[in-house]
């Protein structure tokens, strides 16, 4: 019988201890696999482009690299150029690329490439889906900044695209990998980060208010996910400071219940100069709402198109 309990006991601790390595290993930063991952090597496939209400065309795109990475993607550009035009690399929410027409609208004079997150297993709709997923959802976290580099890859390809007028833009979620991508690949010639914020850890708290009332629990639950997820390899403050001398755009939103102000604050004082802070009226972006998203990105399209005629 003691041998019996002893036997247990082993396993109890062998599983403890295999526990304890694999949290172990989810806290140590990831940041070798944004270099690893990176796979210049890819084949392209493109949809036929079709002419969009407003004029101007719009393409899906596939990149499969040899490492098994696929992206997708959907390009905007005007239906008539006369030289290249600057190229925009989009990350939003998941789905931005298939929905880029609805959401992102009339590139103007540029040319728009809006990423879906390489995530490509069932979606999750509880906990225990999230959890039965993680595995996949960890391996696209960490695709998603050199997916950003690969698409830029491509674009340098093309003759419509000028890349040395490269600007990368994360939306909310997107913000912590355009952070990543910007400033490890110094092809990116500015960073703008729209409703994101430092902190990372506190905004999943923060989020989780509603599903999770209970205030001793949720901060478990969000150092849990923030494990989970490879959260320390995504220290949005830290990579934001890596950006510089290459200037970062930070828009924030005045009245956003899913980002307090002092974490859009508290990213704006971590970048480097140059930087810029821009203040918008109105809530969080929201896919639902495609005028939040048009208007915000307006920003962006009448920047390109001031300086493109060297408007101050």
């Amino acid at each position: 019988m003691k041998s019996i309990v002893r036997a247990l006991l082993g396993l109890v601790l062998l599983g403890l201890a295999a526990g304890g390595w694999w949290l172990a290993s989810l806290a140590r930063p990831q940041h070798h696999e944004f270099i690893e991952r990176r796979n210049t090597t890819f084949s392209v496939t493109l949809e036929e482009a079709r002419v969009e209400t407003g004029g101007f065309l719009s393409q899906g795109v596939t990149l499969d690299t040899a490492s098994g990475m696929r992206i997708d993607a959907r390009v905007l550009r005007p239906a008539v150029q006369d030289a290249p035009l600057p190229a925009v690399v989009l990350l939003g929410g998941h789905r931005t690329g298939r929905d880029a027409v609805k959401l992102v609208g009339d590139p103007g004079q540029a040319v728009i490439v809006a990423l879906d997150y390489p995530y490509h297993a069932p979606p999750f709709r509880s906990a225990l889906s999230f959890f039965r997923a993680v595995g996949d959802i960890q391996n696209a976290l960490l695709d998603t900044p050199p997916a950003a580099s690969l698409v830029l890859d491509w674009l340098a390809s093309e003759p419509w695209a000028d890349t040395s007028r490269a600007e990368l833009v994360g939306v909310s979620f997107g913000v912590p990998f355009v952070a990543v991508a910007g400033a490890l690949d110094e092809r990116f010639t500015r960073v703008w980060m729209i409703h994101g914020g430092a902190g990372n850890r506190g905004w999943i708290k923060h989020n989780l208010r509603e599903r999770i009332p209970q205030d001793w629990l949720r901060p478990l639950v969000s150092s849990l996910v923030h494990l989970l997820i490879y959260g320390n390899s995504f220290h949005t403050e830290d990579w934001a400071a890596r950006i510089a001398p290459r200037p970062v755009v930070i828009i924030g939103a005045r009245d956003d219940a899913r980002l307090p102000e002092h974490k859009v604050l508290n990213l704006y004082h971590a970048a480097g100069q140059p930087k810029e802070l821009i203040w918008t009226e109105g809530g969080h972006v929201d896919p639902r709402r495609p005028d939040l998203v048009h208007a915000l990105l307006d920003i962006v399209r009448a920047r390109l198109s001031a300086e493109a005629v060297g408007t101050p």
